[in-house]
């Protein structure tokens, strides 16, 4: 595995075939293992919370989500070899959980959500062993580790949003009978179709952000606009201090 200095966070390099790989190796090994992701978002988000951005650069895996981290890595001379980013990547993992017979656990969203959503992951992937879901409204952590503790997921999925998720994960690693950990933001709710993806064409073309932004215009405009122009305010300024 290669980590590359991504404007101060240690981002992974590779593809998604290759840390499939590695990962499936964690899981035999019970190697507790942590799999964030970094988008323009998180990158804003970590310049103004450093515990976020600590977490981020002790976690086994951080990987590159989005058109933006690609554009800030051309000011930065940094490159990625895919875009990886969690809501394609996390069908893959829960693929391989099925075929290897791993176990799941999903947290996060509003009531009723991990559960749909698990229900649509079984009509694909019928094998796949869920132990348990539990949505992200709760207010006792110990309740919530000692109900996953008890099925030893080897796969546990947060979605809690950023960079909640990445804390929670982070701050009960040890405390977590889990393997492979994961923070997946909004996959959630698209798995459960609450909020629907972009079309595929859209999709390959690296647009889904204005088809989200098009559907939520009064959540995400303030985020895609004001929050893009901080993004690379932060990468040029972070260029400018390495010259």
């Amino acid at each position: 595995m290669v980590k590359v200095n991504y404007g101060g966070i240690y981002t992974t390099k590779s593809t998604s075939e290759k840390v499939l790989q590695e990962l499936q190796s964690k899981f035999i090994n019970k190697e507790k293992t942590r799999v964030f992701y970094i988008n323009a978002h998180c990158y804003n988000v970590a310049q103004k919370d450093k515990t976020y951005k600590k977490y981020l650069n002790e976690a086994e895996y951080v990987l590159n989500d989005g058109l933006g981290i690609d554009l800030g890595g051309k000011i930065l001379n940094v490159s990625f070899d895919e875009n990886l980013n969690g809501t394609d990547f996390t069908p893959l993992l829960l693929k391989l959980a099925e075929e290897n017979n791993q176990r799941v656990f999903l947290l996060g969203g509003y009531p009723g959500v991990a559960e749909t959503a698990a229900n649509n992951f079984l009509k694909v992937m019928p094998k796949l062993q869920i132990v348990g879901v539990r949505d992200g409204y709760f207010q006792n952590t110990d309740e919530v580790i000692d109900e996953i503790n008890a099925v030893k997921p080897d796969l546990l999925i947060v979605a809690l949003g950023v960079p909640l998720q990445e804390k929670w994960v982070t701050e009960n690693f040890e405390r977590l009978n889990a393997t492979v950990m994961t923070g997946v933001g909004a996959f959630l709710d698209f798995a459960s179709n609450r909020i629907p993806r972009a079309p595929e064409f859209i999709r390959k073309v690296r647009l889904e952000w204005v088809y989200r932004l098009l559907r939520e215009p009064k959540r995400l405009w303030k985020r895609t606009f004001i929050g893009n122009f901080t993004f690379f305010y932060y990468i040029m300024k972070y260029r400018w201090k390495q010259k």
